[in-house]
């Protein structure tokens, strides 16, 4: 947004404007902070101060503050008007009357306040300057407004501007949960119209098998694996990895094989004995082991992992199939790509379990360039493949091709854009997820600049990141503290209140995953 004002932290800029004389001036802060204790008495020394002070509309104001402290709606309201009425020009008692029609839900009466452009200088064209408070105020009060209506283009704009002018004020910070939340209601309501017409792929329920009892492995330290959870610790990881290779990786394949043939005998136990975090991690663990290891050979086993049922997934990876089972596969399929692009084209796989497979692909693109051409003509070759097949194929997955795209706009793909178009054109992609066509082109032609590679770590450092910062190790993180949404309240306006956020950013609920694969959805 364009500013053609000056903004002061000059506190007499308003002085003559608004009464202030040198005695109100001493006294004014007592005011304020007798408004904001919100005692009944406090009440007749106000109005005994707007006697003696009749030019003044900040008195009114603080009037205004402490009966809404009493929670005496009737009078705040009252004394709004009040001050509207008698000090027109008080850009304060504007945003008051604004401000309760926003809490009555009245949004098409606040243009009628603020301006049909909600922009301060065309609300005061005479003026050629502001002081910050008057700015932050009105562009949060503005926000709020476009936030209401679903104009969330408009309020993003008005909060870039806050927080360039005050990123830690609380009208910045009370602007921005309105803004986040808006958003958040937005993008579900855009998955829900969506829904009606995804193409997805219908999955299989998980093969249950009468096996109970457990493999006989190679070596004893195994065992570790279905007791330790992440917290399991670099030294037992590390002797692990010392073992035999060749019999390690063979008793690593065969934990994988066990939660397939043993998957009826674990949702049992849990149903009996309740979920524990240290038991159920083992396929994780044989993973990451098999990516450590670098196990080519084993890609065809972990393959047969990505192709079991949603309850499968739930059961033994829950978040790490959206965010972290990608960097040991990784180190596992990169030079095997025929297999991974075969599993694509496998019918009935869960969304997921595709998508992680794509995320190789991107991240193998962008930490080696010099192999940027093959991983194209891979996703060519993919996108080829959904345009050839029809609905009863069942491997159609329009949210599968959407992060597809998003893997493509990742690596810059802009080569593979008239196969893009063709997705876009035949109905075949989730726009909430990628954007729509004209989104996808301005992602080509003007790509983000920051770096999106994801870091390829050791496997206990991989660990020790996710204990530290995912929700689920991290109970402080696992939901917004009890007042996220609660309404603070502003020094100048009686109000009692309560992002953009990039596809590929950290989603800010703190699970943990990519905010395309988490509340974008």
């Amino acid at each position: 947004m364009e500013i053609n004002y000056n903004i002061t932290t000059d506190p007499n800029l308003l002085d003559k404007q608004n009464g202030i004389t040198p005695e109100l001036s001493r006294k004014l802060e007592w005011f304020h902070k007798l408004a904001l204790k919100g005692k009944r008495s406090s009440v007749q020394k106000l109005l005994d101060a707007i006697e003696r002070y009749p030019n003044n509309p900040q008195l009114k104001n603080y009037l205004s503050v402490l009966y809404g402290q009493l929670n005496d709606t009737k009078k705040m309201h009252e004394t709004n008007r009040w001050v509207i009425a008698e000090h027109p020009d008080y850009l304060f008692g504007k945003l008051n009357l604004a401000s309760e029609y926003y809490f009555n839900q009245e949004y098409d009466k606040m243009p009628e306040v603020l301006g049909t452009n909600m922009e301060i200088q065309s609300l005061y064209p005479d003026r050629d300057t502001f002081h910050i408070n008057e700015v932050i105020s009105f562009y949060k009060c503005a926000t709020l407004y476009y936030s209401a209506i679903g104009d969330l283009d408009q309020a993003e704009v008005r909060l870039n501007l806050m927080q360039e002018l005050a990123p830690d004020s609380e009208e910045t910070e009370m602007a921005w949960k309105r803004f986040y939340t808006a958003s958040l209601k937005a993008s579900q309501a855009r998955y829900e119209e969506e829904q009606k017409t995804r193409i997805s792929v219908t999955t299989s329920p998980q093969k249950i098998y009468p096996t109970q009892e457990a493999p006989a492995f190679h070596h004893e330290e195994i065992e570790w694996l279905y007791t330790h959870g992440l917290h399991i610790g670099e030294e037992k990881l590390n002797k692990i990895l010392s073992l035999p290779k060749d019999t390690l990786i063979n008793d690593l394949e065969m934990v994988l094989l066990d939660s397939i043939a043993r998957y009826g005998y674990f949702i049992k136990s849990i149903e009996e004995n309740g979920w524990d975090e240290e038991e159920m991690n083992f396929v994780i663990h044989a993973i990451y082991l098999l990516g450590e290891l670098q196990a080519t050979d084993s890609l065809d086993v972990i393959l047969d992992v990505l192709s079991q049922s949603d309850a499968y997934f739930e059961l033994f990876l829950g978040d790490f199939l959206t965010s972290a089972i990608w960097e040991p596969i990784y180190k596992i399929a990169v030079n095997n790509l025929e297999a991974c692009k075969e599993f694509m084209y496998t019918p009935g796989l869960d969304t997921y379990a595709r998508t992680t497979i794509t995320d190789v692909l991107e991240q193998l693109a962008l930490h080696h360039p010099e192999r940027r051409d093959e991983v194209l003509t891979w996703f060519r070759e993919v996108i080829q493949f959904f345009l050839d097949s029809s609905l009863e194929d069942n491997v159609i997955d329009s949210d599968v091709i959407a992060l597809l795209i998003c893997n493509v706009i990742d690596i810059d793909g802009a080569e593979l854009v008239p196969e893009i178009k063709q997705l876009f054109d035949r109905g075949l992609v989730s726009q909430g997820i990628c954007g729509d066509w004209q989104e996808v082109i301005e992602a080509f032609e003007q790509p983000c600049p920051r770096d999106k590679r994801n870091e390829i770590l050791p496997m206990a450092d991989r660990y020790d990141i996710i204990t530290n910062t995912w929700a689920g190790y991290r109970e402080e993180l696992g939901s917004p503290p009890e007042d996220f949404f609660d309404f603070l309240h502003s020094s100048q306006m009686p109000i009692i209140a309560e992002p953009k956020i990039g596809r590929n950013e950290p989603c800010p609920c703190g699970s943990g995953k990519k905010y395309k694969k988490c509340c974008l959805l």
